[in-house]
């Protein structure tokens, strides 16, 4: 395993395959545990990224729903202008 830098802030880039291999993406949580001479990655919470079809869930909308794909601008003007 190759060495990784540490920038002047601290900051170092997990491995893309270790990242892989814990399920970490943008906006996940890790902690770091000191065990004996080194430390210990923790992944604290997963993020799961959200979908265009959870937005109703997410706003806890009760009306109809629309498709995706029919979320059209120009199409829902011309429906109000009838």
């Amino acid at each position: 395993m190759a060495a990784i830098s540490v920038t002047s802030k601290g900051q170092v880039t997990i491995p893309k395959r270790v990242r892989d291999a814990l399920g970490i993406t943008p906006g996940s949580k890790v902690d770091f545990e000191v065990a004996g001479a080194g430390a210990r990655l923790k992944v604290v919470r997963k993020n799961t990224p959200s979908r265009p079809e959870d937005g109703p869930k997410i706003l806890n909308y009760k009306g109809a729903m629309i498709p995706v794909e029919e979320m059209d601008p120009a199409r829902l003007l011309a429906k109000k202008r009838k």
